[in-house]
């Protein structure tokens, strides 16, 4: 049996402070926690890549959903990113 997950997570948001200094309150915590949770992502794949015992998917909500795209032994994943200067 074929089984297929597709997860579309957007990111989009003013991630650099200096975007931010002007903008709400509620923006610079919405980019605060973009930044955050980009940070667990690369730890995670940091340590999937070194083969550590420990990897720390909790440290976000956007890795703890994509915990089984990266786990799965026959998964494959694939990001795309859109960036502008």
């Amino acid at each position: 049996a074929l089984h297929g997950k597709l997860t579309l997570v957007d990111l989009a948001g003013s991630e650099r402070a200096a975007d931010t200094l002007d903008a709400s309150r509620q923006s610079r915590t919405e980019g605060a926690d973009i930044n955050r949770s980009l940070l667990c992502l690369k730890e995670c794949i940091r340590a999937l890549d070194m083969g550590s015992s420990h990897v720390p998917f909790r440290g976000s909500k956007l890795t703890h959903i994509l915990r089984d795209s990266f786990t799965a032994a026959d998964s494959r994943t694939a990001m795309l990113v859109h960036l502008s200067p």
